[in-house]
């Protein structure tokens, strides 16, 4: 089971088994989803039409406070459901069935996962803003990150160091891959939600097109990475990286 069957990494063979990974494991990616995302979609649903053009008074203190809350959940939920991602992958490959959800939420660095997620969002975030395409390389560089990090159980700076490490040299590929995934995910919740209205209604529909669409760019992100991890000959065994997968926990 490759993606890469000419020795290169291939956005057409990656895409090929994302569908594989997704239409397997649809009923664990889906539900944990909608479940790991529940408290963004909430604080979306409430925040949405709501503006602060300066701290004026206690509500915008209030929405400013919301706002920052909202950013947190939603990398702590990134940071989750990477590891849940990663776990799909992993299994599919080795042919085997997912460990028991309690088992895999041990597993995972949450608190190294959430200071990463925070560390790439903010330089990410000062690179668009600058040039926009610093973001964007900086982006390709270090998006396998979070995988990297659950799959060889590395620290932040590590994993950064690593993802750096297996991108070179391949870097338009894995832009095409994991930064076309990252869009259409977000393009396509967005086409969804666009002609809702309505905090429960919006909440609802955002929560559901998130659940569907969210699966995508958390196995592209790990699949990329196990690929990559593949074309430098460092992968372990399917099986063996299977058995690894729950053996850390923070």
């Amino acid at each position: 089971m490759t993606a890469n069957g000419e020795g290169e990494l291939s956005a057409r063979g990656v895409a090929r088994e994302m569908w594989s990974v997704y239409r397997r494991h649809w009923s664990f990616l889906v539900p944990a989803a909608l479940v790991v995302l529940l408290p963004q979609a909430l604080a979306d649903g409430i925040l949405d039409g709501f503006h602060i053009e300066g701290i004026r008074s206690a509500q915008d203190v209030a929405l400013l406070g919301g706002a920052l809350l909202t950013a947190a959940v939603n990398l702590f939920g990134q940071a989750v459901y990477s590891g849940l991602a990663a776990a799909a992958v992993v299994d599919w490959r080795a042919g085997q069935p997912l460990p028991p959800l309690s088992a895999l939420v041990r597993s995972i660095p949450l608190g190294r996962l959430v200071v990463l997620d925070v560390l790439i969002t903010v330089l990410f975030a000062i690179g668009f803003v600058a040039l926009v395409v610093p973001g964007l390389v900086f982006l390709t560089y270090v998006a396998i990150s979070p995988a990297v990090m659950k799959l060889e159980h590395l620290g932040v700076l590590d994993a950064i160091r690593r993802s750096i490490e297996l991108v070179r040299g391949r870097a338009r590929r894995v832009f095409v891959i994991v930064v076309g995934a990252v869009a259409f995910t977000e393009l396509a919740v967005q086409a969804i939600v666009l002609p809702f209205h309505g905090v429960a209604l919006l909440t609802a529909v955002n929560l559901v097109a998130e659940g569907v669409f969210q699966p995508i760019e958390g196995l592209a992100i790990a699949l990329v990475a196990v690929h990559l991890l593949e074309l430098h000959g460092e992968a372990p065994a399917p099986s063996m990286m299977a058995r690894a997968l729950v053996g850390e926990s923070e």
